[in-house]
């Protein structure tokens, strides 16, 4: 009876054959049972396909358990382990700098990345055999887990450590109750608390152009550390900001409401005094109330330098309110002008020597004094004549000039002088 053999290529010794060699036969299935257990077989790969073949009775490089490949492949490679029909498990290391893609059909292929380490089954299925893996190792390339992986114990990840999922759920403690979930282009969320805080640590956050750091009104960030660096363009504080200590700003400071200050500074105000604002009580000759007005103790103004046009109204002790008005109207042959003036807005023609002047803040009413002389731009006084006020309302003055005669009993004509000054004041 003939030999038959296994997946591994073990011959067995068909009964009655091989007397006085089946000793040699034994002895070299025993290499084979010994290589397909614990065998470490280095693999060459060059080019970009190789073909590996158990030969039935042979010690095969490609019957060991381990199977380490090398070489220098030209691009990414295909290895056939052959036959189709021998379902097998092997231990694989891609020790190569090329993707290795492993296959026994038709079917399916492992596919191992460099560096990877691998278990993959090859399934025997003749034309249509398929390759699947199971990765143990993926230094220095990629560990992919397709489902939760859980580690009872310490996990140490020497490089990047990626979680596919738009909804990946990073859970610590045994009950999980804290946790981060990734958020779909938004970011992470820390656990329903959502509290980030950090203790014995600086915190910088380095943000792009278009970067930010959100704090919802209703979240706390508390940082307990010596330093908060953020190099951002601009920090903005939609709630409350609460700074006990001191805050050192090298930049702007502009402020969209209010300033709110301690208690300890009611009728204060800050000055510079050259390195900072120091609060300083207003009081003494002056005072400023919290309401923003302002009171000037009797006979703390002794001389005041103040700029013509600046003062129409004030108020003086008994709320005794003094309005005043002065205005120079030049005439001549032409129409009147206002060329110097003080709370005044216009002047009208009402014809020939008669004018009349608006007043700009009005009067309380009509009981106040004027003063009305003309004056003489030619040089031969002719053209300086008398002048009355010939009406006056809180809001106007109106000004009538005649011309001088020799005889008190002539009656004496309205004019148009060179000019003329007028001022009034009234209480």
């Amino acid at each position: 009876m003939a030999s038959t053999y296994t997946n591994s290529g073990i011959e067995k010794i068909g009964s009655g054959e091989q007397a006085g060699t089946w000793g040699t036969t034994t002895n070299n299935n025993l290499d084979i049972i010994d290589k397909s257990i614990n065998g470490v077989q280095s693999l060459t790969l060059t080019g970009t396909t190789d073909t590996f073949t158990v030969v039935d009775g042979n010690l095969s490089d490609a019957g060991a358990k381990v199977l380490v490949l090398g070489g220098s492949p030209s691009g990414t490679h295909t290895l056939t382990l052959a036959p189709n029909d021998a379902d097998k498990l092997h231990l694989v290391q891609n020790g190569t700098s090329q993707t290795v893609n492993i296959s026994q059909g038709s079917g399916s292929n492992a596919t191992l990345v460099a560096g990877e380490i691998a278990w993959i089954f090859c399934d025997g299925a003749g034309a249509g055999a398929a390759v699947t893996k199971q990765t143990i190792s993926s230094s220095p390339a990629t560990f992919t887990v397709g489902t939760d992986l859980t580690v009872t114990g310490d996990a140490s990840v020497g490089d990047d450590l990626s979680l596919a999922s738009d909804g990946a759920i990073l859970n610590f403690g045994a009950d999980s109750d804290v946790n981060i979930t990734h958020v779909h282009d938004t970011g992470l969320l820390i656990n329903a608390a959502r509290e980030l805080r950090f203790r014995d640590a600086d915190l910088k956050i380095l943000s792009s152009a278009d970067g930010q750091l959100d704090i919802d009104a209703d979240t706390e960030l508390e940082l307990t550390a010596p330093t908060l660096q953020m190099n951002v363009t601009t920090a903005d504080v939609n709630g409350n900001l609460d700074v006990s200590g001191t805050s050192t700003l090298t930049g702007n400071v502009t402020l969209g409401g209010q300033l709110i200050m301690p208690d300890v500074t009611d009728a204060k105000i800050l000055v510079a005094d050259g390195t900072s604002y120091q609060e300083v009580a207003v009081s003494g000759d002056v005072t400023i109330a919290n309401t923003g007005a302002v009171t000037i103790a009797n006979n703390a103004v002794e001389t005041a330098m103040i700029a013509d046009g600046q003062i129409t109204t004030a108020k003086l002790a008994g709320s005794v309110a003094v309005i005043g008005m002065s205005a120079k109207v030049t005439v001549g042959a032409g129409t009147p002008t206002i060329t110097a003036s003080v709370n005044t807005s216009s002047i009208a023609d009402n014809g020939t020597g008669d004018f009349t002047i608006t007043i700009d803040t009005d009067y309380s009413n009509a009981n106040f004094a004027a003063t009305v002389t003309t004056f003489d731009n030619d040089g031969t006084s002719r053209n300086v004549g008398d002048n009355t006020v010939e009406a006056q309302a809180a809001g106007t003055i109106q000004i009538r000039t005649y011309r001088a005669t020799p005889s008190e009993a002539s009656v004496r004509g309205v004019f148009d002088p060179d000019g003329f000054f007028v001022m009034s004041n009234a209480q």
